[in-house]
C-alpha cells in the first residue's frame, strides 16, 4: 500500500507541537492546536474546511493489519481538548467537548453536540442535530437506531450485540479473552510499525 504524508492547505494552521502522520488531509481555514495528533495508518483522515482540534485531541484512522476505518470531519467541526476519534465519520458544524470518545464505524450527523465526556460507540449512526449529553453513551440499538443512555448497564448489554472486536480487529471472541487481546496488541503494533516504514 502506498504512504501517503499530510496535505495541509495552505491558509491552514497546525501548531509547532501538533503532529500529522500519514494519510492526513486539512482543509482550508482549519486550526489544529498544541498537542494534537492526527494519524492515518492505512485509511485516510479528512478534515474539512475551518475545522478546529483542540490541545491533546487524538484523531486516527485504522486499516492495513486490520479493517479499513478512515476518518471523515465535516466543514465547521470542534474537536475539543483530549477528545479521542478512532475510524469515524461526523458530518458539519458537529461540536465535540473535552474528553469526547467517539469510535470505529460511528456515523455523526450534522449539528451534533457531544457533551463532555461522553462516548459515541462502535456503529453508532447519530442523526442530524442529535445530542449526547455529558458522560452519556450512545449505542446501537437492536434496530439499529442509536440509543442515548446515562445507564451503563443499559449501554453494555446492547454493546454486547455491536461485535466492537469483529468490527475493529475483525477477531471473533475466543473463550480465552487474554489470546483475543494477545491477537489485537499485535495487530496495531504491526500496523504502527508498517507505518513507521
Amino acid at each position: 500500500m502506498p504512504s501517503h504524508g499530510p496535505a495541509v492547505a495552505p491558509d491552514a494552521f497546525v501548531a509547532s507541537s501538533a503532529v500529522l502522520a500519514g494519510d492526513v488531509r486539512v482543509g482550508p481555514g482549519s486550526v489544529i492546536d498544541h498537542g494534537a495528533l492526527i494519524v492515518s495508518t492505512g485509511s485516510p483522515v479528512e478534515l474539512g474546511a475551518r475545522v478546529v482540534v483542540m490541545p491533546g485531541a487524538v484523531i486516527r484512522s485504522t486499516g492495513g493489519e486490520r479493517p479499513p476505518h478512515p476518518v471523515t470531519i465535516g466543514d465547521d467541526c470542534l474537536i475539543g481538548p483530549q477528545a479521542a476519534l478512532a475510524g469515524c465519520a461526523l458530518g458539519t458544524a458537529v461540536y465535540v467537548a473535552t474528553q469526547v470518545m467517539v469510535f470505529h464505524g460511528a456515523v455523526v450527523g450534522d449539528g451534533c453536540r457531544l457533551g463532555a465526556g461522553s462516548i459515541v460507540h462502535t456503529g453508532t449512526r447519530l442523526p442530524d442535530r442529535a445530542r449526547v449529553g455529558m458522560r452519556q453513551y450512545a449505542v446501537p440499538g437492536p434496530d439499529g437506531a442509536a440509543v442515548v443512555t446515562s445507564d451503563l448497564d443499559e449501554a453494555r448489554e446492547l454493546l454486547a450485540a455491536a461485535d466492537f472486536f469483529g468490527k475493529v480487529f475483525a477477531e471473533q471472541a475466543p473463550a480465552d479473552v487474554k489470546e483475543l487481546h494477545r491477537r489485537s496488541a499485535a495487530a496495531v503494533a504491526a500496523e504502527i510499525r508498517q507505518r513507521s516504514h
